[in-house]
C-alpha cells in the first residue's frame, strides 16, 4: 500500500495463486500449445485462457477471483495496467462500485487477444502507442470497438534522479557511441545482427535473452542467421551508467512494419541525454512523442538507420543540440509522477457504467 498525492495505490499478484507446474493434460498441450497447458501462462495469455480458467471453475482461480472481490469490492478505482485477469461476467456482477479501467499496453499483438474482448465490461480504457495498424490512431480505433472514453499514458520509466548540472559537455562527453537494451524477439535480431555487423565493438547490445545470452547462437539450429556474440543482461544501477555514457540510444519496436511506438526505451534515450535514433509508426504518431529532426530522428529501415546513426556520430554540434532537445522535452512532459497523476485525475473523473446483469 503506497500514498501517492492522496491516492492509496495497491497492487495484487494473480500468479502468486497458482504454483509453479500448475498444468492441465499433456492432450491440452498437443492441442493448444504451451499456452493451453500452464495454467500460469494462460491467465495473462488472452482471453481464451481466462475463459477457461472460470468456465472450469479452476479451484486456484476461483480463489484469486474471491480474494481479488473481497479486497477491491468497495475501491474507487480498478485499473488493469498490464493484462486483465478477471473474467468480465465477475467484473461486471461483482465489482459495479469501482471505476474499472483497461490497459491496452502489447498491442497491436495483443489487441484482440487481451483488450477487446472484454473491454465491454470496463468503464475507460487506456493505451500506450498512439499509433496502432494501418495508420490508424489508437484513439480512433478504441471508439470504433466502444463508446467508451479512452487516453493516451506514456510509458515512462520509474523515477530516477536527473543530474544537477546539465551544460553542452553534458550531452557532448560521452565515450559509448551507441547502445541497444532490450528483450530479443526474432526480428529485432535480425535487425541487430545488421547493426552489429557494421558497428562492431561501438555498439553495446544488453538485455535478458535466454540461454544466458547465447540464443543468438541457437538461431542457427533453427535455419535462422546467428547472432555471433553473447547478450549480457544489466542491473539497474548499470544500465543508467552506460546510459550517461552514451552519444546515441537505437530503439525498435517488435512489428518490422511502421505499426506501434512508445516503448520505455523510446522515453529512457532522451530522458538520459542520448540522441534516440528510432523506427517510425503508423501514422507518423512517433513524431506526437518527440519531434522528428529535432528531439529525436527516426528511421525506415535499417539501413537507414545505421546511415544516420554514422552521420550524427560524425556531427557532434547536431547530434548534442537533438539530444538535449529530447532530454528537456521528456523532463518537462514524461516524467513518470506527473503522467501518473494526470492518470488518476482522469480515472477518476469517469463515472462507473454499473451494468446490469
Amino acid at each position: 500500500m503506497e500514498d501517492f498525492h492522496g491516492y492509496r495505490l495497491e497492487s495484487f499478484d494473480p500468479l502468486a495463486y497458482f504454483a509453479k507446474g500448475s498444468k492441465w493434460g499433456l492432450n491440452d498441450f498437443l492441442h493448444w500449445g504451451h499456452v493451453g497447458y500452464d495454467k500460469r501462462r494462460a491467465i495473462t495469455a488472452g482471453a481464451a485462457g481466462v475463459d477457461r480458467l472460470y468456465r472450469e471453475r479452476d479451484p486456484a482461480y476461483m480463489r484469486m477471483i474471491s480474494d481479488f472481490i473481497d479486497r477491491f469490492r468497495d475501491f474507487d478505482l480498478i485499473v488493469m495496467s498490464t493484462y486483465n485477469f478477471i473474467h468480465p461476467e465477475v467484473l461486471a456482477r461483482e465489482l459495479k462500485k469501482p471505476i474499472k479501467v483497461l490497459g491496452f499496453i502489447d498491442d497491436p499483438y495483443s489487441t484482440y487477444m487481451r483488450g477487446v474482448p472484454f473491454l465491454w465490461a470496463f468503464d475507460g480504457a487506456f493505451f500506450i502507442s498512439p499509433s496502432y495498424i494501418d495508420d490508424i490512431p489508437f484513439q480512433d480505433a478504441i471508439a470504433r470497438w466502444s463508446n467508451k472514453p479512452a487516453t493516451w499514458w506514456p510509458l515512462v520509466p520509474f523515477p530516477f534522479q536527473r543530474p544537477e548540472k546539465v551544460d553542452e559537455q553534458f550531452f557532448r562527453d560521452r565515450d559509448v557511441d551507441v547502445v541497444y537494451v532490450g528483450n530479443p524477439s526474432a526480428t529485432k535480431v535480425d535487425r541487430l545482427i545488421q547493426l552489429k555487423h557494421h558497428f562492431r565493438e561501438r555498439i553495446h547490445v544488453h538485455g535478458r535473452w535466454p540461454f544466458k545470452g547465447y540464443i543468438g547462437f541457437i538461431r542457427g539450429v533453427l535455419g535462422k542467421p546467428i547472432y555471433p556474440h553473447r547478450v549480457t543482461s544489466l542491473s539497474q544501477t548499470e544500465r543508467t551508467e552506460i546510459y550517461w555514457r552514451t552519444k546515441i540510444g537505437f530503439n525498435m519496436h517488435v512489428s518490422d512494419r511502421a505499426y506501434e511506438t512508445g516503448n520505455m526505451r523510446m522515453y529512457e534515450a532522451p530522458a538520459h541525454g542520448m540522441m534516440m535514433v528510432c523506427d517510425k509508426a503508423g501514422g507518423d504518431a512517433h513524431t506526437k512523442i518527440f519531434e522528428s529532426g529535432r528531439e529525436a530522428v527516426y528511421y525506415d529501415t535499417t539501413s537507414q538507420a545505421i546511415e544516420i546513426i554514422e552521420h550524427y556520430l560524425h556531427k557532434e554540434d547536431e547530434r548534442a543540440r537533438i539530444a538535449q532537445a529530447g532530454f528537456e522535452r521528456y523532463w518537462r512532459d514524461y516524467q513518470w509522477e506527473p503522467n501518473l497523476l494526470r492518470f488518476l485525475e482522469w480515472a477518476s473523473s469517469i463515472r462507473a457504467s454499473n451494468i446490469d446483469c
